[in-house]
């Protein structure tokens, strides 16, 4: 379990310096979308195990992880739009 916590830490501080927030706007982030940050991170860890798959299984496998990362940029959209809702 520790692992997990340093690698979303981990990937939490290179993607504020990436889009130029600070960590504490991300641990917001955090505590007030719970929801979409379980959902984006078993999306991520889905894509993983897609990209690890020993074939393309006819072009449905890289389909289906073109759709993962399509969600989850729909997630980050989400997280975008709530942010401006308040």
């Amino acid at each position: 379990m520790k692992t997990v916590k340093v690698i979303a830490l981990s990937a939490l501080v290179i993607g504020a310096f990436c889009f130029g927030k600070s960590l504490s706007t991300v641990e917001v982030k955090i505590v007030e979308y719970p929801e979409l940050n379980a959902a984006k991170k078993s999306l991520m860890d889905g894509k993983a195990h897609l990209d690890k798959a020993a074939k393309d299984f006819g072009g449905h496998r890289s389909k289906a992880a073109d759709y993962a990362d399509k969600a989850i940029k729909e997630v980050d959209e989400a997280v975008l739009y709530g942010d401006k809702q308040k």
